[in-house]
C-alpha cells in the first residue's frame, strides 16, 4: 500500500510550505503515538536538530512510506495545534487531496459494531454518553456495572464511537479499548505492560510490581500533557483490587459484574432487560430476511421473552433461530422452563444454557463437533489460523462455518484483513461442559487442549516456529500445552529459540517470554521432572539482559550466542541452531569469557581474509544497517604492487579497487553506506587522505566552508560518522598538529566543511563516534607532550587528561571529566602519581552505554610491557573531576588480573560490546 495519487500531489504541490511551517518537533511524540512513526525513526529525527532538516525527512517518510490513513491522521493532528497557520495548513492539505478526514483510527482496539446485527438502547445510551461527555470536559471515571449477558460491552461500544466519531470528543488521542476480565495478577501486569509500550511508555521492562507500572504509565501521561484527553476503556473487571492499578487514566469508563462502592467512579447500573420494543427490534435485525412471522403483539413472542428475562444475549440466540412458527416458538418456551440446576451459572439468574442448545441443535452433527471445540480458547480475539490449526479443514470452509455461527450469535466474526472470532465467555463456560457423563471437566479439558495442540503441531510440521503469524499462537501456546499437560511439547518449545524469537516479536516484550518459561518451571516442578533447573537459568539470563535485547531487530539465536557464557546447554543449543539456520554465516560467538577461558572448542562459522603481507593490518568496514556490509583493507602495502581493495563481506568478491600512487597507506575509511572510501598515504614525508566515490570513481576534494576554497587534505586523522544523517555522509577530521577537529559533509563531489569545529591548545590524542554517530568522544593530555605522552616541561606540568563528549546537532559539550594521565600499581590500588618512572601513562579511551554510562581506560607503560585496563563509572548529570585519589578508587573498576597486557581496545558503534586483544 502506499499514498494515493492526488495525497502525493498535495503533499508535492505543498513541500515548501510544509518545511517552513510544520512544528516538527512538539509533533514527535504525537506522530509515534498515532503510529506514522516509529520509535526508530523519532530517534533518528531527534538527531537531525535544524528544523528544516527534520521537516524534509518527515515528508519523505509520508511521501515513501506511509498509507492514506496515515496522511488522515497527519492532519488530524495539525488540526489540533493551537497556532492558526498550522490548522489553515491542514486544512490545505485536506482540501488540496480532495478527502474527508475520519476518526477510525482513534479507536483502537474498539469491537466492530456493525449498526445491521446491533440495536440502539437508547435510554442506556444517552446516560453513558451524558456521562463521557462530562468526562471529556472535566476528566473523571465512569463505572458501568451488570450481570453478564446484560449488553454493557456493546452500550459502552456504540457510546464511545459515537462520541468520538459523530461528535469528536476525546480529541486529538480518541481512546483505547484494553480487555481485562478473570486474570491473574501476571496476566494483569502484562496487559499494562503492552499497553505502556503502545504509548510509547520506555524502560518498563525492568519494572515488576503492578504499582510501579501504574506510576509510570502516569509519570509518562503527566510529562506529555498533550495526551491527557486520551480516554482508556478497561473492560469487564472482575476482581476490584485492580482498579488500583488503573489510576494512571484521568479520564476512563470501566465495566463489570459487581458494583465498586468508590468516591472515584460514577456508577451506572446496567439496564439488564430490554424493553418489549427493544427485545422485539434485535429479534428483526438479527432473523433472516425472508422471516415474515408476525413479532408485535404475539402473546407467544411475548412470553418467550419474559422467559428469558428479556437478557440481549439471550434474545440474540433465540433470534438467531430464525423461528417462524408458533409451534416453533412454544418448543422454545418448553425447553426454556426445564429445570438444570447442574448448569446454572454464576452471577446469572437465567440458564441460558438451554438456549444454547437450542441453537446448537440447528447445526449439522459436523458442525457441532467442531463448534464444542471452540471450548478449548480463551475469551479473547481468537486467530482465524488458530481456528484451522483445530479444526484442520480448509481455511474458505471454516470462514463459512464462522459465518454461520456468526449469524446465530454463538460466536463473533470479523472477516478481513486480520479475521478472529470471539466467544462471550458464557458459551466458553458452556462448551466446556462435558458430553461424556462418565468424564469429568477436567478430562474434557484436557482433552481439548491436547487436540488444539495436535493441530498446532501439524500446521507447523514439528517445528513450533513455523507456524503462520498467530497472535494467539504465540500468546495462549504456553497455556494450552500446560493444560494438556503435554511435557513433551513443553520441553520441545524450551529449546525452540526460533519460537521464543517468533513470539518477542508477536508480543513486543520478553515479560510475556518470560512469564511463560516460569510457568512451565512451575508445571515441571509439580510433576517432578527435574530438568527444570536449566530453563531457570535461560529466565535469568533474559531478565539480566533484558535492557541489552532490542527486540525490534533481535536475532534471539545471535544474542543467546553472544550471551550465554554461563550455560553450556544454552550456548550448544543456540550453536546448533546457528548451524542449522539457512543464513549460518551470519551468526557469531563469543569463544573467551569473562573467566579467562575457552568454554568450548568451534571453529569459525565463517572468516574473511583480507591482505598479503604484516603490513596490510588497516581495515574498516561499513555499517551494515545501510546495506550490504563492506571492508576496506590493503594488500602488499609498503610495496610497488599495494592495492586498495574494498570486499563484499556476504559474496567475498572484490566490489572495488583502487590502486595509489604511493605504496605507502597509513589508515583507511569508509562511509556507513560503503559507497565513500578513503585513504591516507605517506608522500614525501607527508600524510595526505585522499576520498573517492567508488559509484562513479570519481576524487572528492576538500572545501573550506568559510574561505569558499580548495582545502589542504594533510589531516592526522580522518573518520566517517557511522549512521548517515538527512542523507548526508558525515566526517570529522584532526589536523596534523592535533589541535583543531573539524566536521564536514559530503556535497556531491566536494567535501564541505559545516561550520563546526574544536580547537585546543593541547594536542588531542583521539576522537571516536559514540551513539550511533549523533554525538563524539575526544581526550587530550592537559599539558604539552612528546608524541608519546611525557611532558615535556618535567617540571611544570599537570597530571590530568580531559575527555569531552559533543553532540554532533546542538554542537556543544554535554559532559567533561578529567582522569589522571598517569597512575601507579600499589599492591591492587591504582592512585594517580606525577612521578612518571616505573608508572603508567593513559593509552586508551573507549565509552560504553548500556544500562549506565561509563568509560574504558587503558593504562600501560612506555615499554608497553606492562598495561591495565577497567571501567570509569560515571552519571549523566557529573561534571566531575576525576584525578582525585578517593574519586578514583571509587569508580574506577579495574579489569581482573588476567586480563592484564591489554591492547587494541575497540567498541562496537552502539557502544555495547567491547573487543581488546590480550598479549
Amino acid at each position: 500500500m502506499s499514498l494515493s495519487p492526488d495525497i502525493k500531489a498535495s503533499l508535492t504541490e505543498n513541500a515548501e510550505s510544509f518545511i517552513k511551517i510544520i512544528p516538527v518537533r512538539e509533533l514527535l511524540i504525537p506522530l509515534r503515538f498515532k503510529g506514522v512513526l516509529s520509535s526508530r525513526q523519532v530517534e533518528e529525527m531527534k538527531h537531525l536538530y535544524i528544523t528544516e532538516d527534520m521537516n524534509d525527512y518527515l515528508l519523505n517518510i509520508l511521501l515513501d512510506q506511509r498509507e492514506d490513513q496515515d496522511f488522515d491522521t497527519f492532519c488530524h493532528i495539525l488540526e489540533e495545534n493551537s497556532v492558526n497557520a498550522v490548522k489553515q495548513f491542514a486544512a490545505k492539505l485536506l482540501s488540496d487531496a480532495n478527502r474527508n478526514h475520519a476518526n477510525e483510527n482513534s479507536l483502537r482496539n474498539v469491537p466492530p459494531i456493525l449498526k445491521s446485527d446491533y440495536i440502539l438502547r437508547e435510554q442506556f445510551n444517552n446516560t453513558i454518553c451524558q456521562q463521557l461527555q462530562q468526562i471529556d470536559q472535566s476528566g473523571g471515571h465512569i463505572l458501568v456495572y451488570g450481570m453478564a449477558g446484560s449488553g454493557k460491552t456493546v452500550a459502552v461500544c456504540q457510546a464511545v464511537r459515537q462520541l468520538i466519531i459523530e461528535e469528536n470528543c476525546f480529541r486529538p488521542y480518541g481512546c483505547y479499548w484494553i480487555k481485562i476480565g478473570d486474570i491473574s495478577e501476571q496476566q494483569l501486569s502484562s496487559v499494562l505492560r503492552s499497553l505502556a509500550i503502545e504509548i510509547g511508555v520506555e524502560n518498563i521492562e525492568s519494572i515488576q510490581s503492578l504499582l510501579e507500572i501504574n506510576a509510570k504509565i502516569k509519570q509518562f501521561i503527566q510529562c506529555h500533557n498533550e495526551m491527557s484527553n486520551l480516554l482508556f476503556i478497561f473492560d469487564d473487571i472482575w476482581n476490584q483490587e485492580y482498579y488500583d492499578y488503573l489510576t494512571f487514566a484521568k479520564k476512563s469508563i470501566a465495566t463489570s459484574r459487581s458494583n465498586y462502592d468508590s468516591p472515584y467512579y460514577q456508577c451506572i447500573p446496567a439496564v439488564e432487560k430490554l424493553t418489549q420494543d427493544e427485545a422485539i427490534q434485535l429479534i428483526q435485525k438479527c432473523r433472516r430476511k425472508d422471516n415474515h412471522y408476525i413479532l408485535q403483539d404475539n402473546k407467544l413472542v411475548l412470553d418467550v421473552l419474559e422467559k428469558c428475562g428479556r437478557l440481549p444475549l439471550a434474545i440474540a440466540i433465540i433470534a438467531g433461530l430464525n423461528l417462524k412458527s408458533d409451534r416453533n416458538w412454544q418448543d422454545v418456551i418448553r425447553v426454556i422452563i426445564t429445570p438444570r440446576s447442574a448448569s446454572k451459572t454464576r452471577d446469572y439468574r437465567t440458564n441460558l444454557f438451554h438456549t444454547f442448545e437450542l441453537s446448537i441443535k440447528q447445526l449439522s452433527l459436523q458442525h457441532v463437533e467442531l463448534f464444542r471445540l471452540l471450548g478449548v480458547f480463551k475469551p479473547v480475539n481468537i486467530s482465524l489460523q488458530s481456528i484451522v490449526s483445530l479444526w484442520q479443514i480448509p481455511e474458505l470452509e471454516v470462514k463459512s462455518i464462522l459465518d454461520e455461527l456468526n449469524f446465530k450469535s454463538l460466536v463473533t466474526f470479523e472477516d478481513g484483513e486480520s479475521s478472529f472470532c470471539v466467544l462471550h465467555d458464557l458459551i466458553i463456560n458452556y462448551l466446556q461442559q462435558p458430553i461424556e457423563r462418565q468424564q469429568t471437566s477436567r478430562q474434557y479439558f484436557i482433552m481439548l487442549n491436547k487436540k488444539l495442540i495436535d493441530g498446532y503441531s501439524i500446521e507447523c510440521q514439528g517445528d513450533w516456529f513455523y507456524h503462520p503469524h498467530d497472535d494467539y499462537y504465540y500468546q495462549y501456546l504456553i497455556y494450552h500445552a500446560i493444560q494438556a499437560e503435554d511435557e513433551n511439547t513443553l520441553q520441545q518449545i524450551m529449546i525452540d529459540f526460533k519460537w521464543m524469537n517468533a513470539k518477542l516479536q508477536s508480543d513486543n516484550t520478553i515479560y510475556n517470554l518470560c512469564l511463560d518459561i516460569e510457568k512451565v518451571i512451575d508445571y515441571l516442578k509439580s510433576k517432578d521432572i527435574e530438568n527444570w533447573q536449566q530453563y531457570e537459568q535461560l529466565v535469568q539470563l533474559f531478565k539480566r539482559h533484558e535492557s541489552m535485547l532490542q527486540i525490534e531487530h533481535l536475532d534471539l539465536v545471535q544474542a543467546l550466542l553472544t550471551l550465554s557464557l554461563d550455560s553450556m546447554w544454552i550456548r550448544e543449543r543456540a550453536l546448533e541452531l546457528a548451524r542449522q539456520n539457512k543464513r549460518d554465516d551470519r551468526y557469531w560467538q563469543i569463544t573467551a569469557t569473562n573467566h579467562g577461558e575457552v568454554k568450548s572448542k568451534i571453529e569459525p562459522l565463517k572468516s574473511k581474509r583480507l591482505g598479503e603481507n604484516y603490513n596490510d593490518r588497516r581495515i574498516a568496514v561499513s555499517n551494515p544497517y545501510y546495506g550490504n556490509l563492506r571492508i576496506i583493507g590493503t594488500e602488499n602495502n609498503e610495496k610497488e604492487d599495494c592495492r586498495i581493495v574494498i570486499m563484499d563481506y556476504e559474496t567475498s568478491k572484490t566490489a572495488y579497487e583502487v590502486t595509489p600512487n604511493q605504496s605507502s597507506i597509513k589508515d583507511v575509511a569508509i562511509s556507513p553506506d560503503g559507497h565513500i572510501i578513503a585513504f591516507q598515504s605517506l608522500a614525501i614525508w607527508k600524510l595526505k587522505w585522499r576520498v573517492y566515490n567508488i559509484s562513479n570513481s570519481k576524487e572528492l576534494l576538500f572545501v573550506d566552508y568559510e574561505l569558499q576554497k580548495q582545502q589542504d587534505q594533510n589531516f592526522k586523522m580522518l573518520k566517517f560518522c557511522p549512521a548517515i544523517h538527512d542523507n548526508n555522509i558525515i566526517l570529522v577530521t584532526l589536523s596534523m598538529d592535533r589541535k583543531l577537529i573539524k566536521v564536514w559533509k559530503i556535497d556531491g563531489n566536494k567535501i564541505h566543511s559545516i561550520n563546526k569545529q574544536i580547537s585546543t591548545d593541547y594536542k588531542i590524542e583521539s576522537v571516536t563516534w559514540i551513539y550511533n554517530g549523533s554525538k563524539m568522544m575526544l581526550w587530550l593530555r592537559k599539558y604539552h607532550c612528546h608524541d608519546d605522552g611525557r611532558p615535556i616541561h618535567k617540571n611544570d606540568w599537570i597530571n590530568e587528561c580531559q575527555i569531552q563528549i559533543w553532540d554532533l546537532g546542538l554542537w556543544q559539550c554535554l559532559k567533561s571529566l578529567e582522569v589522571p594521565a598517569y597512575i601507579n600499581n600499589d599492591q591492587k590500588r591504582y592512585i594517580p602519581i606525577t612521578n612518571i618512572n616505573n608508572s603508567l601513562i593513559l593509552d586508551s579511551v573507549r565509552y560504553i552505554k548500556s544500562n549506565s554510562e561509563c568509560l574504558v581506560l587503558s593504562y600501560e607503560n612506555l615499554l608497553g610491557l606492562e598495561s591495565i585496563g577497567g571501567l570509569l563509572m560515571f552519571k549523566n548529570y557529573e561534571f566531575k573531576l576525576w584525578y582525585d585519589e578517593d574519586m578514583l578508587q571509587n569508580n574506577f573498576h579495574p579489569f581482573p588480573s588476567f586480563m592484564n597486557s591489554l591492547h587494541d581496545l575497540t567498541t562496537s558503534d552502539d557502544q555495547q560490546f567491547i573487543s581488546m586483544t590480550k598479549i
